[in-house]
């Protein structure tokens, strides 16, 4: 992949899991902005409640089987505005690759644990400590295949410039709340 010309207008997914209010299920939402953090597209999925029982014989599987297959692959699909990077919060997450087209990388706020995680395709991860260079937020951690890991932070530094990557995901929760709020099919 060619690292894009930070000059470029690209776009960048925030890809979020979300749990129901009522702790019951989750519901998956994507935010695209552009490089100045406007909104340029934003979907959000109905809350995918499993039964006690799939809850059992999912175990540890079950939030990464709805993060990707049943929220993620769908949403990513269903967008218009094709992002140029799709951000996630969680490493188990980082399998959505496969279905996307472009880099997906894993972002944290420096010094809060990373959970540990080898991609299927058995690709070595890399993190990568990223700065505001005018110090308008706190230091994050990127981590990303190696394969991607220069286009990831060419786009991150242009991108994150004076914007804190974190942020966008704060926006999702607040609209997913809402949904919540003024609509019954959300909660």
């Amino acid at each position: 992949m060619e690292t894009p010309n930070p000059k470029d207008n690209f776009l960048v997914g925030f890809l979020s899991l979300i749990e129901t209010e009522a702790k019951d299920g989750y519901l998956g939402a994507i935010l695209v902005t552009d490089a100045q953090g406007i909104p340029q597209e934003f979907r959000c999925t109905h809350p995918v409640k499993p039964t006690t029982v799939q809850r059992s014989l999912y175990g540890d599987t079950l939030l990464p089987h709805i993060g990707i297959n049943l929220c993620g692959i769908p949403l990513i699909k269903v967008i218009q505005t094709k992002p140029a990077l799709i951000l996630v919060r969680y490493a188990s997450f980082l399998p959505i690759r496969s279905a996307s087209l472009c880099p997906v990388a894993v972002v944290q706020r420096a010094g809060t644990t990373i959970e540990v995680h080898t991609p299927t395709d058995q690709s070595p991860l890399i993190r990568i400590r990223l700065e505001s260079p005018i110090a308008r937020f706190q230091p994050v951690v990127i981590e990303t295949s190696k394969a991607e890991s220069q286009t990831v932070q060419a786009l991150l530094q242009t991108k994150f410039a004076g914007l804190d990557p974190l942020e966008p995901f704060e926006r999702i929760i607040s609209a997913v709340q809402l949904l919540n709020k003024y609509d019954k099919r959300f909660q």
